[in-house]
């Protein structure tokens, strides 16, 4: 389910599942996405700062704990569920995860979305992520339904934006830091982009 049409047929090897770019350590976990993001650079490459992120198969729990014990992480600011791919498509690995982190180490917990978890899974999930998760940045990345639709192609029609939209409303009633964020790209209002986040009551970045 939600494999993204773009990349039948394409050959896949062996990939990065843990990696750090900055002062953060990101973990791979699924190729797949609800959303077919016109701008998503996977559709040319799957290399990002030197790291494969093109998956030949999805982690296991022990396999990603394996991973992330192998790059020893020290020194972080953060651990981000954040590939080439929606985090929360896995949402059971996902909880699993974050609670094993919160034992182990005492990084913030950070998960990239693009905000339609609650769509896929036909429940509110946000509850689930409480204690587990300190940071949610959703992708907004349009200020209306329709350019959403032309830059996202989302299998959820019109609800996919208003899903995103309830979906930051229903986060920031449980989690610590909720982020709106847009991809500067020909099309995009960031203006309206941020006003919009303002009105949900988030913080807004451009990325």
């Amino acid at each position: 389910m939600y494999d993204n049409k773009n990349l039948k047929g394409r050959k896949k090897k062996a990939a990065t599942i843990a990696y750090k770019i900055g002062d953060s350590l990101y973990l791979n976990i699924t190729n797949r996405c609800s959303n077919t993001c016109i701008f998503c650079p996977k559709f040319s490459q799957y290399k990002l700062y030197g790291h494969d992120l093109l998956l030949d198969r999805e982690p296991s729990f022990e396999e990603v704990l394996t991973a992330i014990a192998a790059i020893e992480p020290t020194g972080i600011d953060e651990i981000v569920f954040c590939g080439f791919g929606e985090s929360l498509l896995r949402l059971e690995l996902v909880l699993r995860i974050a609670e094993e982190l919160k034992r182990r180490y005492p990084y913030p917990i950070r998960i990239n979305t693009d905000g339609q978890a609650n769509l896929v899974h036909g429940r509110n999930i946000v509850p689930e992520l409480v204690g587990l998760v300190d940071t949610i940045s959703v992708s907004l990345n349009a200020s209306d339904a329709e350019t959403y639709m032309q830059l996202c192609d989302t299998p959820f029609g019109d609800d996919g934006f208003s899903g995103v939209c309830d979906f930051i409303l229903l986060a920031k009633q449980q989690i610590p830091n909720v982020i709106a964020s847009v991809v500067d790209y020909p099309g995009v209002d960031l203006d309206a982009c941020r006003a919009l986040a303002l009105s949900l009551g988030v913080s807004f970045r451009v990325r």
